[in-house]
């Protein structure tokens, strides 16, 4: 891939990222209690902040150390992808049960097992171009590229925003978890982990304009 013009985007059933959430609704009506269920899990997901703060070591080493294989040798490493993929899926998991409520219970803490929110890697090869391990230059051309997506994903959190101030509404009057909440969060979800696997240097190509 040539870094001098932004790639097309691929045909979105094609994409080596998906992310799915669970079709359950039926949702206790304690979550729906403003502000209450969104810190009960908070504090119940901590767990799972603190493995994604051992995790956010390792990004941190990945970002000043990782042009170097790519450099050398025109690939990503099988381990980089293994932690920056499980980064992205606890991050996931975490986001769909502490902030969006959503239902099918606690998100297992074991790497790989299935999960309310789940986000499912297909890597056709780890190859990718040299020129985006040349330090600095790679991650700069890969942040501009993503411009466009970081603007969508701006106005989208802005919805997000606006929508999460009435979800609790149907979660405690009618116990139920709405569709438009699991379509728009998942939808937003699946967004931003594409943006950030293409970003962080993942194998991936540049992600379409969907939350499809």
């Amino acid at each position: 891939m040539d870094v001098a013009q932004a790639p097309a985007a691929p045909t979105q059933g094609g994409y080596p990222i998906q992310l799915t959430v669970t079709q359950e609704r039926e949702l206790n009506r304690w979550w729906g209690i403003p502000f209450f269920g969104v810190l009960v899990r908070v504090i119940l997901a901590i767990p799972h902040l603190v493995v994604l703060w051992l995790l956010g070591i390792c990004l941190y080493i990945w970002v000043f150390l990782g042009w170097i294989p790519i450099l050398i040798n025109g690939r990503v490493p099988g381990i980089a992808v293994k932690l920056l993929s499980e980064y992205i899926h606890r991050g996931a998991r975490v986001g769909g049960y502490a902030l969006f409520l959503m239902p099918g219970g606690y998100p297992p803490l074991e790497p790989g097992a299935p999960s309310p929110v789940d986000v499912q890697f297909s890597f056709e090869s780890l190859e990718i171009n040299r020129l985006w391990g040349i330090p600095v230059f790679g991650w700069l051309v890969r942040i501009i590229f993503a411009i466009p997506h970081f603007i969508v994903l701006g106005i989208g959190a802005i919805l997000i925003y606006l929508s999460l101030i009435v979800l609790w509404i149907p979660i405690l009057v009618t116990g139920r978890y709405p569709g438009w909440a699991a379509s728009l969060y998942g939808g937003f979800m699946r967004y931003a982990v594409r943006v950030g696997a293409y970003v962080l240097l993942l194998p991936v190509p540049y992600p379409p304009f969907s939350f499809s």
